[in-house]
């Protein structure tokens, strides 16, 4: 059965705008989240090379309003909004041509929020410390490991060269995969989710997501180690790790208490 992972989206949006310029800016940025909303729901799957487009256009455009009113202390609130909209926006194009600029967008926002303390946007500033995990572990989902560890089976007696580069494949997309996970899963001690209902609750349902793609991988993973070692012996040579190792790629984190188990 091939293993997927699909992570939602979820849109937030600002108020509490007073002067008209601040009216025009708010009015603007819920025009972008919007158009940001509708690209991602409404493309169907024969549209998703034109809404890909659509999305890298988005994220400049929201990443260039970024940039500009960063410039000014009084609007960093709106430009890490925007921050969010453009890395969102790249990570859901699906192009290798917007991770350096989703990286940026990130990483600008993130900044933002540091600054700010206590001040940031709690909605958008946690959802800016999921974004490039969020976007690895699905660039990592994306090579249906589950379906590659259905083809090994090193009980029969016999291991072929195909198997035994499937499982040295893996074993590189599983090491990719689990430091994004341990970011995701490490959210959950942040104290500003127990605050926000709709944020708790996105948080929760992907990080169960996450740990629920990711763990059963690896037991399948080891499982299949284990059998090539008690077959073949030592596993290092033809599939470049040991079952230690294979062991070591398990999580210790959890999915916090507070999420519906």
């Amino acid at each position: 059965m091939k293993n997927q992972l699909h992570l939602g989206l979820i849109v937030f949006l600002l108020a509490g705008c007073v002067s008209v310029q601040e009216v025009r800016r708010a009015t603007d940025l819920i025009r972008t989240d919007n158009e940001l909303t509708r690209l991602l729901v409404e493309a169907r799957p024969e549209d998703q090379t034109n809404a890909a487009a659509y999305l890298i256009g988005l994220a400049v455009d929201a990443g260039r309003e970024a940039d500009a009113l960063a410039a000014a202390p009084n609007n960093r609130t709106e430009a890490i909004a925007y921050y969010r909209i453009a890395s969102t926006a790249y990570w859901k194009s699906g192009g290798s041509e917007g991770v350096d600029a989703l990286f940026q967008a990130a990483e600008k926002g993130a900044a933002l929020c540091a600054g700010l303390g206590k001040e940031a946007p709690d909605r958008d500033c946690l959802f800016l410390r999921l974004v490039i995990p969020f976007a690895g572990l699905e660039s990592v989902a994306r090579e249906d490991l589950g379906g590659m560890l259905e083809e090994v089976n090193f009980n029969d007696g016999s291991a072929t060269e195909t198997e035994k580069a499937m499982m040295r494949e893996i074993h590189k997309w599983l090491q990719l995969a689990k430091a994004p996970t341990q970011t995701i899963l490490a959210v959950g001690t942040d104290d500003r989710l127990l605050s926000h209902g709709s944020m708790r609750d996105y948080y929760c349902r992907n990080a169960k997501a996450a740990r629920d793609y990711y763990d059963p991988t690896v037991s399948v993973f080891i499982t299949k180690v284990r059998e090539y070692g008690n077959t073949f012996g030592d596993p290092r040579p033809a599939l470049n790790v040991t079952l230690e190792e294979a062991r070591a790629l398990k999580l210790s984190e959890g999915v916090p208490a507070f999420c519906p188990q």
